[in-house]
């Protein structure tokens, strides 16, 4: 019978065990790590809207592709092509980084599907599994899984963003504003948490049983047709899982900071001012490093367990709620079906 306590743990001596899994963790957590939770706190925000509709309306006073602009990029160059040509540069070492911070990101989500799945299957919680062998994966099923998450980011951002628009009004109309902002809520909200989920069963699809992208996307929604319940009880045990891991790491991080603290404050009273920004400056280093080496260990558990459990479908698994239905009810829903 499957168990969630199982499949947890055995994620979890999964992700404690293999400890190179944790430097994927690091960058697909740029994509995955908290899907759920951020779509319910950015509707609930009424800064999702306003970030929204003022970066489109810089981005459309920009100017950015009228005649003027490139006008001036060629007078610039004109007059300073020295200084011209270390700007560009410079844009041109950004966009690059900005692409491998991307690459990295879909590869380390690929891979971290793909090697989790590896040692599940191998029923040992150390398998022969690599980053190496991550990589190639990640290489092998980039473009799919890019556009899977391209898709998704852009459906569920827009989704999220009409959820939170009447916030932006509610200081003219309360009433109306809070009607509509409801509505929307129940309609809208379901279905981008639902697309999130969806979205993981494809990339499984993609990466371990080598569908394209088009073939993945309605075998996930089969699938998760099949086992949206379950789906649903899932992303709430790990969203239950990242609330207590977020605070003991916040709780963490405060205890580590505290003799920095300390030793800042003796440094300003006892030398210099500058004595005491390299003790601030050495702490934030600190706590930083220490808080993305957890959220690392946090995203690998999470892509893990996601996996684990894209293992046990099909083969007839019940969640909790189903178990605790009555069998008249089962049979009215399936004859519903």
């Amino acid at each position: 019978m499957f168990s969630y306590r199982k499949m947890l743990l055995q994620t979890l001596r999964i992700t404690l065990k293999n400890k190179y899994l944790w430097f994927f963790g690091l960058f697909a957590s740029l994509l995955s790590i908290g899907a759920e939770y951020q779509i319910l706190t950015r509707a609930m925000s009424r800064s999702a809207s306003w970030n929204w509709l003022y970066s489109w309306e810089r981005f459309l006073n920009s100017g950015l592709f009228s005649q003027e602009f490139f006008s001036r990029i060629f007078d610039s160059f004109g007059r300073s092509p020295f200084l011209m040509s270390l700007v560009l540069a410079i844009g041109l070492i950004i966009v690059a980084a900005f692409l491998l911070l991307i690459w990295l990101a879909v590869v380390s989500q690929i891979a971290l599907v793909n090697n989790s799945y590896q040692i599940i299957k191998s029923k040992k919680d150390i398998a022969d599994s690599s980053l190496h062998s991550g990589i190639l994966a990640g290489a092998k099923n980039f473009w799919s899984v890019l556009w899977l998450n391209l898709v998704s980011k852009i459906i569920i951002n827009i989704l999220v963003v009409l959820v939170s628009l009447p916030l932006i009004f509610v200081i003219w109309n309360r009433t109306f504003s809070a009607i509509i902002y409801i509505i929307l809520f129940i309609l809208l909200i379901p279905l981008a948490v639902g697309l999130s989920l969806l979205i993981k069963y494809a990339i499984a699809f993609v990466v371990l049983k080598n569908k394209k992208f088009k073939v993945a996307l309605k075998s996930a929604w089969t699938l998760f047709m099949q086992n949206w319940i379950i789906s649903l009880e899932m992303s709430f045990v790990l969203f239950a899982i990242s609330f207590v891991a977020t605070f003991v790491i916040l709780t963490l991080s405060l205890v580590l900071a505290l003799p920095f603290f300390f030793l800042a404050m003796i440094l300003l009273s006892a030398f210099t001012s500058l004595a005491f920004w390299s003790a601030v400056i050495l702490g934030v280093i600190i706590v930083t490093i220490f808080i993305i080496f957890c959220g690392s260990i946090l995203s690998t558990f999470q892509a893990a367990a996601w996996t684990n459990l894209f293992n046990h479908l099909g083969r007839g698994v019940e969640s909790r709620i189903e178990r605790w239905t009555p069998e008249n009810v089962k049979t009215a829903t399936i004859n519903f079906k």
